[in-house]
């Protein structure tokens, strides 16, 4: 759909079939109602194109800052940058997390298909006066048929048969705390994790810095083809005036004819540029949206002639490799404290209990008292087990593993101090080459304003030949065309010094 300030010309072309349809019915309307009806027919189009764009939906403005800032919130890379920032700082507590009490449980169940053996021991208990004799007589006084056969099997005689102390069904549940107290590996990483955080704070830095200059880039090239757009319009705004007053209608059909070609190419320009600009900020591509600044106002902000001075420590980038020259430090250190003890404290406490089926292991059972030789009551079938210690390991030899990993380290750190000291080269590079493209622009700006000026005095002289009758029309459609194609030029020209001074302000480190 057109967009309301070309609804003049579609009320043209109407009331152009609507004349011709009733000079076909040998009607002739005098041009003093030509006004008349061209306003209504343009009140028509007006009405038509607004209801058209208000069934289409709500259509949002945005000026520069606006999308920018749009941008910002919302573009995919920013999005994942902020998503990066967000797992650096978990990955910093994950760091500080290794160095506090580790506490975990553990549930182990076995069964013995096949109990491990032992050859009985029964003469042990064939002493009446023997303590484990006593015990076993106040053992049988137990209901309990498992215990029984527990004491027949323990008190048999034959050297031949074997006992076993394992029942079948066993079950243990437990903890365990363990400390860390000394660890070089853990305190250069302690060290390192402010660095980490800040690599992604900065990552997260050049990412939105060149999403603006994307999106003002692509905002300024979206801008330039409306404008243009709209010259080419007002363009052929008079050639319908000529047109309708009949003045030479073959040479102004054929300048129709090749404007409308450029209208319909800058059209798509227009279109694609949009497309583009809501790309880059984040917006679905089938969203209405318009553009509230003006290039000659975006100009006037941009200062395109300020005065510049250089220095590689504004850029994000010189901070970012800064940063990870000192993690590639911090990396070679962490690899060389590989030759240094570490010291570990543990606390672990479990209960277990064995039975012969596993269906008991959750009942009580009675308890024998070694003192009287009775059995007194039940209890659960639970034993407990408590341990505390400590773990040093200290690493003795190892074939040069951690030395050639050392050696590795070095190497990439040296490898950043080099990435480094490029970019300082590479970033200075990129500012004079912008700074040379800037004064480039400015001086194409400037002719290009001069032949603008020229054109459109030459384009005004013979359209008052023309209406005089003392110059062709061959003269005037070409004048009218070289007119229009440097207002095009023209407008691409503001563009260029507009992303020329985008381009360079990006070489500064303008945040």
């Amino acid at each position: 759909m057109q967009p309301l300030k070309d609804c003049n010309t579609w009320s043209n072309l109407i009331y152009l079939k609507f004349d011709a349809l009733r000079a076909s019915n040998g009607q002739s309307a005098p041009k003093s109602d030509f006004r008349m009806k061209k306003g209504f027919v343009t009140i028509l189009v007006l009405l038509v194109t607004a209801s058209a764009f208000a069934q289409t939906g709500e259509v949002k403005a945005y000026s520069l800052k606006e999308a920018v800032d749009f941008a910002v919130a919302n573009n995919v890379a920013a999005k994942k940058a902020k998503l990066d920032e967000q797992k650096a700082k978990a990955f910093n507590w994950e760091i500080m997390t290794q160095g506090l009490p580790q506490v975990s449980g553990s549930v182990d169940y076995n069964y013995y298909f096949k109990t491990p053996q032992v050859p009985a021991i029964g003469n042990l208990f064939s002493d009446t006066s023997n303590t484990f004799a006593k015990a076993i007589g106040a053992l049988r006084q137990s209901q309990d048929p498992a215990v029984q056969n527990a004491l027949d099997l323990l008190t048999k005689n034959s050297g031949g048969q074997g006992i076993s102390f394992v029942l079948p069904n066993s079950l243990s549940a437990g903890f365990q705390i363990t400390q860390l107290f000394f660890d070089a590996r853990y305190m250069f990483g302690i060290q390192a994790r402010k660095d980490l955080y800040k690599t992604s704070r900065l990552t997260t830095s050049l990412t939105e810095q060149e999403i603006r200059y994307n999106v003002t880039k692509a905002y300024y090239q979206a801008e330039a083809a409306q404008e243009a757009k709209g010259m080419l319009g007002e363009n052929l705004k008079l050639i319908d005036k000529g047109l309708i007053e009949e003045l030479d209608v073959n040479r102004l059909e054929l300048a129709k004819a090749t404007l409308e070609s450029q209208i319909n190419l800058q059209n798509q320009m227009a279109e694609v540029g949009l497309f583009n600009l809501k790309y880059q900020m984040g917006l679905a591509l089938s969203t209405d949206i318009v553009l509230k600044d003006k290039l000659d106002d975006l100009k006037v902000g941009a200062n395109v002639s300020g005065e510049l001075k250089f220095d590689a420590k504004n850029r994000i980038e010189y901070d970012l490799l800064t940063t990870a020259v000192t993690l590639k430090g911090y990396d070679v250190a962490q690899k060389r404290s590989g030759y240094y003890p570490s010291l570990v404290g543990f606390l672990n406490y479990n209960w277990t209990v064995q039975t012969q089926k596993g269906s008991d292991m959750f009942t009580r059972q009675n308890t024998y008292d070694p003192n009287t030789g009775q059995v007194n009551g039940t209890a659960t079938r639970w034993y407990p087990t408590g341990l505390i210690g400590l773990s040093l390991k200290i690493p003795i030899f190892d074939s040069g593993l951690k030395m050639m990993q050392v050696k590795q380290a070095k190497l990439e750190q040296m490898k950043m101090q080099a990435d480094f000291e490029n970019f300082k080269n590479a970033s200075e590079l990129q500012f004079i080459s912008a700074k040379a493209n800037l004064n480039t622009a400015i001086g194409d700006e400037a002719n290009a304003q001069r032949i603008l000026d020229l054109s459109k005095k030459i384009f005004t002289t013979n359209q008052a030949k023309f209406t005089s009758g003392l110059s062709s029309s061959f003269e005037l459609a070409q004048s009218q065309q070289e007119y229009a194609t440097n207002q095009v030029k023209m407008v691409q020209s503001k563009m260029n010094v507009l992303i020329a001074k985008s381009e360079l302000d990006k070489a500064l480190g303008v945040k």
